[in-house]
């Protein structure tokens, strides 16, 4: 049934495919299922299918091209709470920028943002020259 969906409906994708089995016929399974039964290529097509690149693939060659935040509060002896942002490249593990605050903002957020990416951009432009 899943390959006569997936012949008869070409523009449809394995995610779909479940979606359609799930409510019109009430079969739950799960797109991984259907890739079990997905149809291949014919050989004589000429449509050739390229595989999707992993995500460990993906970091591994954008990692220095990545930042990752973490917005975090700790504790004080006095038990107010600070806030802090912390910004790290991935490749390298570089923490690019970070900050504390007592009352985070919107505002606040999105300038520590802007600083950390404008500093990153500027380290990027002297590592390049």
């Amino acid at each position: 049934m899943i390959a006569e969906m997936a012949t008869e409906n070409p523009t449809w994708g394995q995610e779909r495919v479940a979606q359609e089995l799930a409510l019109k016929l009430g079969i739950y399974v799960s797109p991984r299922t259907v890739r079990a039964y997905w149809p291949e290529e014919p050989t004589g097509s000429g449509v050739r299918r390229t595989r999707s690149q992993h995500w460990r693939g993906f970091v591994r060659n954008h990692a220095q091209a990545i930042l990752s935040c973490d917005f975090l509060w700790r504790s004080r002896r006095d038990f107010t709470c600070q806030y802090v942002l912390v910004v790290m490249e991935i490749g390298s593990r570089r923490i690019v920028h970070c900050n504390i605050t007592a009352h985070p903002t919107a505002t606040w957020t999105a300038q520590q943002l802007r600083e950390a990416i404008d500093r990153e951009q500027a380290f990027r432009s002297k590592r390049l020259r």
